[in-house]
C-alpha cells in the first residue's frame, strides 16, 4: 500500500505509516529546515520541496492513502482564529484541489490538526471542509486521539478521515484513554545540565501562590517526580506554570515566550529545573529513532513541536485505515 504525505514537515506521519507497512511514495513541504530533517531520515527521492499551491495533480502518483497535517496557526486556540480563511490553515483547500485533479483519487484521506479545528468559527470551517471532501466523493468522519495514551505528553489532535466507495462512514473505535503508567521521568535525562541557583530562584519567583504551593508539595515528597513547566503571560507579565501531573504539556514550536517547554524535577527536599532537550522532544513524540543532526537543536525542536505523535497515528492507521484499504471493513479492531 502506498501513501502521499502533504504538509509533511519532518516526516513523522511517514514514520507512523512505515510501522504499519505503508510505503510513502510522495511527500511535500515548503519549509527548508523540516525538509532537511526529512531528507536526513528518508532521503530526497520522494520529497518535493515547494509550496503546495505550485503542485498539480499530474505531479502526484496514484496512492491508496493521502495525508495532510495542514498548518494550525489560524485554527489554534492560541492563534488569531482566522480559521480556514487564514492564509496558513487555508492551504488545506489546495490539498482538496489536488484530490480533484488526480486521475485516481486515493481511497482514504487523513487530515490532522489541533482541537480548535472543530470549534473555530463555531464549527463552520470543519463542516465546510468535510463538505468539500464529500463533494469530491468521500464519506467523512473524525476522531480525537490524545498522545497521552502512548507517551507522557498531553497532546489531543483531531483526525478527519475520508473514505471513497462507501455509502456511510465507518464507525471508528473509541481511542484508548490516557495511560496512568506513563511518566515524564521515563524519558527525562538526568545527566543533562540543570539551571544554577540564580536562574532557579528567578523561576521560583514568578510562580503564583497556587503554583508555589504545588511545587513545594512536590519538593517534600519522598520520591522523585518530573513535571512539565511552561511560560505564560498573565496580566501582561511572563510567569512560569507547572503541571499538576507527571507528564509534559503539549510540545509547541519553539518560538515566542511560551514555545519551549521546561522540566521540573522535585522530591527529597530538592528542586531542579532546566529546558527540555531535543532528544526528550523526540521521545515525547514517540520518535526516538529519528535523526536530527542536519539542523540546529532549536530548529529540530520546532519541527518536533509542529509534528504528529508517531504511536498515535500508528494506532489510528492500524485500527481503521488498514482494514478499509484491505477491504475488510472496520468490524475487527485490535485495541491493544
Amino acid at each position: 500500500m502506498d501513501a502521499a504525505e502533504f504538509f509533511a514537515g519532518m516526516g513523522l506521519m511517514r514514520a507512523a505509516l512505515d510501522r504499519c507497512g505503508i510505503d510513502t511514495v510522495f511527500a511535500n513541504d515548503v519549509d527548508k529546515h523540516k525538509a532537511s530533517l526529512y531528507k536526513e531520515n528518508w532521503g530526497d527521492g520522494e520529497l518535493r520541496v515547494c509550496d503546495i499551491h505550485d503542485l498539480r495533480g499530474r505531479d502526484v502518483p496514484n496512492v491508496d492513502l493521502a495525508t495532510a497535517s495542514f498548518p494550525c496557526v489560524d485554527v489554534s486556540l492560541a492563534g488569531h482564529r482566522a480559521g480556514l480563511k487564514g492564509t496558513r490553515s487555508g492551504a488545506v483547500y489546495e490539498f482538496c484541489r489536488l484530490l480533484d485533479e488526480l486521475s485516481e483519487p486515493p481511497p482514504v484521506v487523513i487530515l490532522e490538526n489541533v482541537p480548535g479545528f472543530l470549534s473555530v468559527n463555531e464549527g463552520r470551517d470543519y463542516r465546510d471542509l468535510a463538505t468539500q471532501l464529500e463533494q469530491s466523493g468521500y464519506c467523512t468522519t473524525h476522531v480525537c486521539v490524545d498522545a497521552a495514551s502512548f507517551v507522557p505528553q498531553s497532546r489531543l489532535r483531531v483526525f478527519l478521515l475520508g473514505f471513497r466507495d462507501v455509502e456511510d462512514p465507518p464507525m471508528l473505535p473509541a481511542p484508548p484513554g490516557p495511560c496512568p503508567d506513563l511518566r515524564l521521568g521515563d524519558v527525562i535525562e538526568d545527566d543533562l545540565e540543570w539551571w544554577d541557583q540564580g536562574r532557579l530562584g528567578a523561576f521560583l519567583s514568578t510562580l503564583s501562590e497556587l503554583q508555589t504551593t504545588r511545587v513545594n508539595a512536590y519538593r517534600e515528597r519522598s520520591g522523585i517526580s518530573h513535571h512539565g513547566a511552561y511560560r505564560r503571560t498573565r496580566r501582561g507579565c511572563a510567569v512560569w506554570e507547572v503541571r499538576r501531573d507527571e507528564i509534559a504539556g503539549t510540545l509547541r514550536t519553539t518560538q515566542g515566550g511560551s514555545g519551549r517547554q521546561a522540566v521540573l524535577r522535585a522530591g527529597r527536599g530538592e528542586i531542579a529545573v532546566r529546558w527540555m532537550d531535543v532528544s526528550e522532544y523526540a521521545a515525547l513524540q514517540g520518535a526516538e529513532g529519528i535523526k536530527y543532526d542536519s539542523v540546529s537543536p532549536r530548529q529540530a525542536m520546532y519541527a518536533f513541536g509542529d509534528a504528529v505523535c508517531v504511536p498515535a497515528v500508528e494506532w489510528l492507521v492500524r485500527n481503521c485505515v488498514l482494514q478499509v484499504l484491505a477491504g475488510d471493513g472496520v468490524e475487527y479492531f485490535d485495541d491493544e
